[in-house]
């Protein structure tokens, strides 16, 4: 079932900016820093790695134009490591400049081609420009090439097939998180947005109830129920602990009983 091109437009703008939330409320875990199938090359220099360390302690604070500085730091230091450059461009995303953050995930990639975090970042980062949506599916398929169980590129991935309109894609992608995490706020909330943007009103509300159970103090979530249940839904019908398990996305192994 597809949304309409207008519809769609809508929808994209609707949930452009729940990655840049989700950010800081630990979607996106500051460390410990990833590292590609084969260890990163170059290593840190000693010098470097107490920035990096020190980067990553003011992340851990939302201090971000301090951790900016440290990685910016790491980076003048070790310019051949891929690590550097990897977490220079994510505290860059988490900033809201993209195009500095897609500058460094390059560089990554250049110096580690197979590192799948940097993969996976590239395709959030281009998530975020409707244009280029199917670049985004590229850059996200091949992340799971290499780590086909990653929930954030699932969750990504799910995103993506709601901006194009591929409505059994993104609940399966959705479906599959579930059954692996199902206890993570934010990957309700977000199924939530994208629900009640198709106009699935009552099951987007019992996906916000189950945000709001496993975080409380999610605003967002209390003001999107507030919302719902001001325009009739009462989350009755369907409620996701009855959706029958789908069949993993292609090249997943599925979850042992």
């Amino acid at each position: 079932m597809a949304i309409t091109k207008k519809s769609g437009l809508g929808f994209f703008l609707l949930f452009l900016g729940c990655i840049f939330l989700m950010a800081p409320m630990g979607c996106q875990p500051s460390g410990p820093p990833p590292k590609s199938k084969k260890e990163a090359k170059p290593p840190l220099s000693p010098e470097a790695m107490e920035h990096f360390r020190q980067g990553h302690k003011f992340l851990a604070d939302q201090k971000k134009d301090e951790a900016l500085k440290e990685f910016q730091e790491t980076v003048r230091l070790s310019p051949d490591a891929p690590l550097a450059h990897f977490w220079l461009g994510k505290i860059y995303f988490y900033r809201g400049d993209k195009e500095s953050a897609e500058k460094e995930m390059k560089q990554t990639l250049q110096l580690d081609p197979k590192n799948y975090h940097a993969m996976a970042m590239m395709g959030k980062i281009y998530s975020l420009d409707r244009a280029k949506v199917d670049q985004a599916k590229e850059f996200l398929d091949q992340a799971l090439e290499e780590s086909p169980d990653n929930l954030e590129v699932h969750f990504d991935l799910g995103r993506v097939y709601a901006i194009k309109g591929e409505r059994e894609r993104a609940v399966a992608e959705f479906r599959y998180i579930f059954s692996k995490e199902g206890e993570f706020s934010l990957y309700h909330y977000e199924m939530g947005r994208i629900l009640e943007a198709w106009g699935d009103n009552n099951q987007a509300l019992n996906h916000y109830r189950r945000a709001l159970l496993f975080n409380p103090k999610l605003e967002p979530v209390n003001q999107a129920i507030k919302r719902l249940q001001a325009a009739g839904a009462t989350g009755k019908e369907n409620p996701p602990s009855a959706a029958p398990a789908p069949a993993p996305p292609k090249g997943v192994t599925p979850a042992k009983p």
